[in-house]
């Protein structure tokens, strides 16, 4: 099967904020950052405890320790969603945005300089339009449009998702 599509940058920003958001190391950073603040807002009510002056002035600080780590996750994906689609387009020429010409075969999957067979699969990624296909030491993966997988592919998806 030789089929041709379009990876937009749309698509290609879907696929990298995926693995942004279930990488290990940013998940980490993302609540130290968000923990940090909280430890502080909570010594300032035991300070104040403890050399008994008037904690009514503290309200406010009440209402921010309950609120920070709904505005923190806010703004921290909106910064780094900002961050990654300015990095995109400033790297825009050597990603894979644009026109691909892919051809499934029974051994495997070739587009240009991309070759794999089907055991060269580590693993798969599905979302709501593509399949992100790890493949041999490669750390990228190939994006598949899902409606471009075969019978194959699917089969064999299967059978990795079951063993792995």
């Amino acid at each position: 099967m030789n089929k041709a599509f379009t990876i937009t940058e749309d698509d290609y920003f879907a696929y990298q904020w995926h693995l942004f958001k279930h990488n290990p190391t940013a998940k980490r950073s993302m609540t130290i950052q968000m923990l940090v603040p909280i430890a502080v807002f909570v010594a300032i009510p035991i300070f104040y405890i403890a050399t008994k002056k008037p904690v009514e002035g503290l309200y406010p600080l009440g209402a921010a320790i309950t609120l920070w780590p709904l505005l923190y996750r806010f703004f921290f994906n909106r910064s780094m969603q900002k961050k990654l689609r300015k990095l995109i387009r400033k790297m825009e020429k050597d990603l894979p945005i644009g026109e691909h010409h892919v051809v499934i075969t029974e051994e495997g999957i070739t587009d240009g300089d991309v070759k794999f067979s089907y055991d060269d699969i580590r693993s798969v990624i599905a979302n709501e339009n593509y399949l992100y296909l790890f493949y041999k030491d490669a750390t990228q993966a190939y994006l598949l449009p899902k409606n471009l997988a075969n019978d194959k592919i699917n089969s064999y998806i299967g059978s990795k998702n079951k063993k792995g």
